[in-house]
């Protein structure tokens, strides 16, 4: 199929299917600036000019984890010298070092000697403390973990949790969602069948969660898409995504050898660079998600502060949150900051002639309809 037909229809507002994504995932080298000015147009029809953000910090409760995942560098054993775990005072003491916040993400590894009452003493005091702040905390791993640990089923711990506070679920530990892809860089953690049903029973009790993807490592094409159509299939069940989130894995970040073992010459050489894959995942997302997910997240720590500015005019409307968390991304980024102000994440969005808005209060954020997406015509010229 021609790619220039998928993105006419794309542009007139029809959705596109997986197997018309994977072209376009193919054809992006020689298509890109048709690409991009669709995802742009697409972009502007749901979100107009504005472009969000959330000051937000991310607390790590742990990274002792009984799982060692070829994708982790997060991870570590109890007796390793950097492995922690936070008292709760600790994690409100953290929480309490940044004003006026308005998100908070919390997540950590699978620790096997934290009770359960952990969690919800968390829970409970950080909503007893910070009444207002919208609770973004573990992923659906970290709920089967929770569960099988305390001899509850998943659907229990949810609602024991939002009953204490919680308000969404976070999206990491995601990773790619195709079984043999999985088995090979994290063959401990749940398949994507318990992940969908996770995901789809937070959804269904009121929780709302972050879906992502982890590309870059040893997927192809058809991998991702097969990934993106699973998302957008739940949310067309349940509308519980509040945003995608693409999470590019980098082999310079941290040595994974292992994994570059277990794929071809041929694979290596044909992969994009970094910048490419980054503005490819994300274009094409925002043209095969349409307004079915309103917000596609370039994540500026994730994705690179000019990695993250560039994919706001290739289809992408928010730039992520404020505040990391050295202590469990020293390993990953250790010559990144780790913070930008509220102030200048809205400096570099209106230098882009965008409107920056914060993004607050994530609970009843399912997207809204929008009006029919006008024909667009396609030009040429330079790449975005």
């Amino acid at each position: 199929m021609d790619p220039k037909i998928i993105l006419k229809a794309a542009g007139r507002g029809e959705e596109i299917t997986s197997i018309e994504a994977i072209i376009l995932m193919q054809n992006y080298q020689t298509h890109h600036q048709e690409i991009h000015e669709v995802a742009d147009h697409l972009n502007k029809k749901i979100n107009k000019n504005v472009v969000t953000y959330s000051h937000c910090a991310h607390v790590a409760y742990t990274n002792i984890c009984r799982y060692s995942c070829r994708v982790c560098s997060f991870h570590k054993k109890k007796k390793q010298p950097d492995a922690f775990t936070l008292t709760i005072d600790h994690v409100i003491k953290k929480i309490s070092e940044t004003p006026s916040l308005m998100q908070l993400c919390i997540y950590g590894g699978l620790n096997s000697e934290l009770p359960f009452t952990y969690y919800t003493n968390m829970l409970q005091e950080i909503r007893r403390q910070f009444p207002a702040i919208h609770i973004q905390a573990f992923s659906p791993m970290e709920i089967f973990f929770i569960a099988k640990r305390s001899k509850q089923s998943t659907y229990e711990v949810l609602k024991k949790f939002k009953e204490y506070g919680l308000d969404s679920l976070g999206g990491l530990g995601t990773e790619i969602l195709n079984d043999k892809i999985r088995k090979k860089i994290c063959p401990d953690k749940i398949r994507t069948s318990e992940w969908m049903d996770i995901v789809k029973t937070a959804h269904r009790i009121g929780l709302n969660s972050v879906a992502s993807i982890l590309f870059g490592h040893l997927e192809d094409e058809i991998h991702i898409c097969e990934h993106l159509e699973i998302i957008r299939n739940i949310q067309r069940e349940t509308g519980g995504f509040n945003q995608f989130s693409p999470i590019p894995f980098s082999l310079s970040a941290v040595d994974f050898s292992v994994l570059d073992k277990l794929t071809s010459k041929w694979y290596r050489e044909s992969r994009l660079p970094e910048e490419q894959a980054i503005l490819r995942l994300l274009s094409i997302s925002r043209i095969f998600f349409g307004n079915t997910i309103n917000t596609i997240q370039a994540n500026w720590f994730s994705l690179g502060l000019e990695n993250a500015l560039r994919s706001l005019k290739t289809g992408a409307n928010d730039l992520g949150e404020t505040i990391f968390d050295e202590t469990a991304i020293k390993n990953l980024r250790k010559k990144s900051v780790s913070s930008l102000s509220p102030a200048r994440i809205k400096k570099e969005i209106i230098k882009l002639g965008k409107t920056p808005k914060s993004r607050f209060g994530l609970k009843n954020s399912a997207p809204k309809p929008v009006a029919a997406v006008k024909p667009l015509n396609l030009t040429s010229g330079s790449a975005n």
